[in-house]
């Protein structure tokens, strides 16, 4: 069994002016004492408790603010705008009265219970699961997101795991968003040409908005765009998840980690919002495909990046790659994305040498040098 934690947001309905306004003035306290505690020194901090802060808020909630403030995170906090705040998993109870369920915490007029809504059926088994104990709940956060308030309660459940038969290869980029195969068969592709066109309208309306000086229409502007690319990411880890359990196969990707730096791009390609690779979102998509794999019972694996695209996945032999088509000197030919994909499929454990480029013929054979030794492909030997 592996232990997954998750957030999850749940939108409080039937909530009136005064309880809305309660919400923000338990925001604005808390708010206010996390500042006070931030002008002190941190071991001043750590001596603090309920008794010493004079406060509407209860000491439960306060008690949190002492800790958040005196956390690795709060140590590196100079002020806070907004602090919101924090019920831990002792002081709040979910119940259920016939379809309606209901989360009771305690405020500045006592301990109120106020429903809360099921906003996706998928969430349906998670509260149930909180009720009949076999989902563990967390602290939650109350949050005011566009004039509606939500929780956003920190859940862990314990997931079995799913012995797996073969791997599939997830190989991310910008034409493609994602391309996923196993070792042998079809893979499924996951284009990014809409999602190009649609980066430089943000960049053109972006640049309009800069000249007119609507800074704060702007940062509404970026952060349209954040949610729209968060929604792609989401839908297509979505589908590889359901691609990969279809196979009963973990997903191996390639570790990308500082790519911006390493991968070169002309100033041209720079400046396009849609072919830049400061814009590639390869992190966000990584992240999401991580947890959900995660809940069905299956893992992601990272491998080096080096010569996946290089290599015929045939023959392992390093071919030539321009733009969508790859050609090995065998005579073998790929879509470049889906011969990544199936390297990364079938490549376990392994990472190119740096003279794996020197081949030379022998017998009649393509042999190439890899860490000292000369490698035959066609006899998978070593020599």
């Amino acid at each position: 069994m592996t232990k997954i934690t998750r957030t999850i947001k749940l939108k409080f309905v039937e909530l009136n002016r005064c309880k809305a306004l309660m919400f923000e003035q338990m925001t604005e306290e808390n708010t206010r004492i996390a500042n006070k505690l931030l002008s002190l020194p941190i071991k001043e901090r750590r001596k603090m408790t309920t008794a010493k802060i004079m406060s509407e808020l209860k000491s439960a909630l306060v008690n949190q603010v002492i800790r958040h403030t005196t956390s690795p995170t709060g140590r590196k906090t100079k002020r806070y705008k907004v602090l919101p705040v924090e019920v831990n998993n002792q002081n709040w109870k979910l119940t259920q009265k016939g379809s309606t369920y209901s989360i009771s915490f305690p405020t500045l007029k006592g301990e109120k219970r106020i429903p809360i809504e099921v906003a996706s059926p998928h969430w349906q088994p998670v509260l149930d699961g909180l009720l009949e104990g076999t989902i563990q709940g967390g602290s939650f956060k109350l949050i005011k997101h566009r004039n509606k308030w939500y929780a956003y309660l920190s859940i862990t459940e314990d997931v079995p795991e799913v012995k797996t038969e073969k791997r599939l290869g997830c190989d991310r980029g910008q034409n493609n968003l994602a391309v996923v195969a196993p070792k042998e068969g079809f893979g499924k592709f996951f284009k990014g040409h809409s999602v190009k066109h649609r980066r430089r309208y943000f960049q053109q309306r972006r640049q309009q908005l800069q000249e007119a000086k609507k800074f704060r229409a702007l940062k509404k502007w970026n952060k349209k765009e954040r949610r729209w690319m968060d929604a792609i990411n989401h839908t297509v880890s979505r589908r590889i998840v359901r691609f990969a359990e279809y196979h009963n196969a973990d997903v191996v990707i390639e570790d990308l980690e500082g790519c911006r730096k390493t991968m070169k791009q002309s100033q041209k390609s720079r400046s396009d919002s849609g072919e830049s690779r400061h814009n590639w979102s390869y992190y966000s998509l990584e992240q999401k495909l991580n947890y959900k794999l995660a809940l069905k019972g299956l893992k992601l694996i990272k491998r080096p990046a080096p010569y996946t695209s290089k290599s015929c996945s045939t023959c392992g032999v390093i071919g030539k790659r321009n733009r969508h088509d790859f050609n090995c000197p065998n005579g073998h030919y790929h879509n470049s994305d889906l011969n990544a994909a199936r390297n990364l499929s079938q490549w376990d454990g392994f990472s190119c040498d740096l003279n794996l480029h020197q081949r030379c013929f022998c017998n009649g054979f393509i042999r190439f040098k890899l860490w000292g030794a000369w490698h035959t492909p066609e006899l998978g030997e070593y020599g």
